[in-house]
């Protein structure tokens, strides 16, 4: 499973914007593999190993600034990217979509982030939409938090109140399918 380097991008951001006196401790707690990936000028449209590239990184900021709280970490972190990615070369989506098209549309964006896996959308009423993973090796709970934050946080981007989601099915709980069911006002 691989990322594209805007994912390693996104999460160095994260971490000098939310926790500028924290960035160099964890820069040093990265292994050797991560914490070269963070140390140079990555190419961000390349693709790196998940796991030196994004996991293990993730994982380290959820250690060292939430105390473990996986849930909360990987929400902020999926926040933030959403709001990276759709305040800029994105934005374009904002201006125009129904909030099922921006959805339709973020399964697009999220794939041409990670290689290889497969996402869809399937609707559900009105204001609820239902996100599928059918095939993302290497996912893990965090990455599932960090998606329906950024699903999330596009939706709120696009207007929509009161924004929930609840992760229905699991791939990393042996479901055959994660299934993240999203509702708003």
């Amino acid at each position: 499973m691989q990322v594209k380097g805007t994912g390693i991008k996104t999460t160095k951001e994260f971490v000098k914007s939310n926790f500028p006196d924290g960035y160099d401790n964890w820069i040093k707690s990265l292994s050797v593999k991560s914490k070269k990936l963070y140390s140079v000028n990555t190419q961000y449209a390349s693709w790196f190993p998940i796991h030196e590239a994004y996991i293990e990184p993730t994982d380290k900021i959820l250690e060292l600034f939430y105390n473990g709280n996986r849930k909360e970490g990987a929400d902020a972190i999926g926040r933030f990217s959403a709001d990276y990615a759709l305040k800029g070369i994105y934005k374009v989506f904002l201006l125009v979509a129904s909030p099922q098209f921006l959805m339709k549309r973020a399964t697009k964006i999220i794939t041409t982030f990670y290689e290889p896996c497969e996402i869809s959308i399937s609707e559900k009423e009105q204001k609820s939409i239902v996100l599928v993973i059918s095939k993302f090796d290497e996912i893990n709970e965090v990455l599932e938090y960090r998606i329906g934050a950024w699903c999330q946080r596009a939706l709120e981007l696009a207007h929509c109140k009161n924004v929930n989601y609840k992760i229905q099915k699991s791939l990393t709980k042996k479901d055959f399918i994660t299934e993240i069911n999203f509702s708003w006002e």
